[in-house]
Formats: C-alpha cells, sequence, structure tokens
C-alpha cells in the first residue's frame, strides 16, 4: 500500500504542475484512453465482463504517469458448483517512451512501463453439489465475501496517431501477484484487474483507443 500511495501522489504532484511542464513541449498533455478489446471478451469468453479506462499525463519528453481502473465480473459454472467474482481494480505508474519525437506524431509512443495494481471485490460459489455413497449426497452454498489483492504489472507497447488528438494502441501486460485476502472456503479463481488466478502471475493485452485533450 505504501507503493501505491506513492505512485498515486507522484500522479497527482504531476497533474498540478502539468501546466508548467507542458509549456516546453509540442502537444503535451492529457490523454484519455479505452480499452475497446474489451468488448469482445464476452463472446471469446461466456461469463466474462470487463470494462477498462486509463488516463496519462506527459511530464517530459519521455515519462508519462498514468492511472487505469477497470470493472470486472466473471462467473463459471463447473461440474458440481456456480462460482462468481466481481468488483473494480485500480492500476497507478508510469511509461517510458523510446520514441524519438518528430514534429508530426510527437505524442506517438513505443514504451515500457511498471504499474502497482489493487483489487476490491467479492467472490461467491452457489448450486455448490458433493457426492457421497457413505455419508450421503451435499448441495449447498459459500457464501459471499469481500476481497483485495494487489500485484506488479509490467507493460510494452505502442500508440500512433490516426486522428487529431485521436490515437490507437496495443499493450501487452505481465503481472506478478503479491497478496490476496485468505478464504478459508476457497481460493478466487478470477481477481478484476488481474484475471484468472493460475498461480501467481500471468498474461494480458491490451488494445485501446486514446483522446487527447486540447491543451
Amino acid at each position: 500500500m505504501r507503493i501505491f500511495r506513492y505512485t498515486f501522489s507522484l500522479f497527482m504532484f504531476a497533474w498540478l504542475t502539468a501546466g508548467a511542464q507542458t509549456d516546453n513541449l509540442d502537444n503535451g498533455g492529457i490523454r484519455l484512453g479505452f480499452d475497446i478489446s474489451r468488448i469482445a471478451v464476452p463472446f471469446l469468453e461466456e461469463g466474462r465482463v470487463e470494462y477498462d479506462g486509463s488516463v496519462d499525463l506527459r511530464i517530459n519528453k519521455d515519462l508519462y504517469p498514468v492511472i487505469e481502473i477497470g470493472w470486472g465480473d466473471f462467473e463459471t459454472e463447473g461440474m458440481n458448483f456456480l462460482y462468481r467474482s466481481t468488483g473494480f481494480s485500480l492500476r497507478t505508474g508510469i511509461d517510458k517512451n523510446y520514441l524519438k519525437k518528430d514534429n508530426v506524431n510527437n505524442m506517438g509512443m513505443f514504451f515500457a512501463g511498471v504499474r502497482y495494481g489493487v483489487s476490491f471485490f467479492k467472490h461467491e460459489s452457489t448450486d455448490l453439489k458433493i457426492s457421497d455413497p457413505y455419508w450421503g449426497d451435499f448441495s449447498g452454498a459459500i457464501p459471499m465475501k469481500n476481497m483485495n489483492a494487489h500485484w506488479l504489472e509490467f507493460s510494452t507497447g505502442i500508440r500512433a496517431k490516426i486522428f487529431n488528438n485521436i490515437y490507437l494502441g496495443w499493450s501487452l501486460r505481465g503481472r506478478l501477484l503479491l497478496y490476496k485476502s485468505d478464504d478459508l472456503n476457497m481460493s478466487p479463481n478470477y481477481i478484476p484487474g488481474f484475471g484468472k488466478v493460475n498461480g501467481r502471475t500471468n498474461l494480458g493485452f491490451r488494445y485501446s483507443v486514446f483522446y487527447q485533450l486540447p491543451l
């Protein structure tokens, strides 16, 4: 949490001082993004719905503090259970641009970055059925419980201008789970913002559209 507070404070400081910083930059400023690849998620995986947006701010020629906010809902049915997880995520960090600037596309990027992610969600399992020929069959549910999780996220990708103030870009994400809440009844199968939990690491992909606020 100290890392998260420090990174968030850095972003807010950069935001407040953006006017002074952008005086020496061409078309610098705030850029809003939306991950349009999330639109396809329900069609590729039934029971999974996600939305994800971002705000980034250029503070010098290479550095872009960023905040990303998301919401996810995941439901899956097994042979003897129904599992659901839903909640919000917040990721904050910084990207470094390695693309040389030019006068035509000075907000284009080939970047690498790091984020600290946190998710607040709840999960439950209903229609739980256990067959036992000796003790007899059992049916019930694991009640809803509030959970949270924290992770580090490393990213790389590109962004390019397609129209005035409009950009498209993609990025690859590698995530390392640092902490998740304890639940003696079951471990989370899905963490909003992090994705499916199959160990401590996973990979993700984003394809986003961005709008640069004219400053």
